[in-house]
């Protein structure tokens, strides 16, 4: 037997032992897929969105239909969705440029919508603002908790 026959005799060992090692050993950690840390790292909760516009210019993006978007929506917010993607980018074009620097949520209908995601990706690769989030909740809880932030800031401007 020659010496490379040998190390690859040896080699294959390994990684069977090893292989073996990890599908049965008792405190081998669970096998599953995790979520990309990339896409968690750019989502935002309601309170951390609010707290960022207290810091400063915050550049909201709704993602829903016009429909929706014409019923209701963050005040300021700029419809950018997909089904009107070209023609939107067109008239907002000023205001995306403006937006460099600036952080962008993207929000839509609820946490688990996926619109919000896929505009913000695009904003981000195509566009290239940073940061862009993405909304992880309701955009309606976000304008409740807002509406209930300015009633608290009036009572104590009226107090002083």
């Amino acid at each position: 037997m020659t010496a490379w026959t040998q190390a690859a005799g040896l080699v294959g060992c390994a990684i069977l032992a090893g292989g073996m090692s990890a599908l049965f050993h008792p405190s081998s950690p669970p096998w599953y897929e995790v979520e990309d840390s990339g896409a968690q790292r750019n989502r935002i909760s309601v309170s951390q969105a609010l707290a960022l516009e207290e810091k400063g210019r915050v550049v909201w993006i709704d993602a829903r239909t016009r429909s929706e978007y014409d019923a209701s929506h963050v005040s300021g917010a700029i419809l950018l969705n997909v089904e009107e993607w070209a023609d939107l980018m067109f008239a907002h074009q000023i205001d995306l440029q403006e937006a460099y620097g600036i952080p962008v949520i993207v929000y839509c209908s609820g946490g688990g919508c996926e619109r919000s995601a896929e505009i913000a990706q695009r904003l981000r690769e195509l566009i290239g603002l940073d940061p862009v989030y993405v909304l992880d909740g309701d955009w309606q809880e976000l304008m409740e908790k807002r509406h209930a932030s300015e009633q608290r800031d009036e009572e104590s401007r009226a107090e002083s």
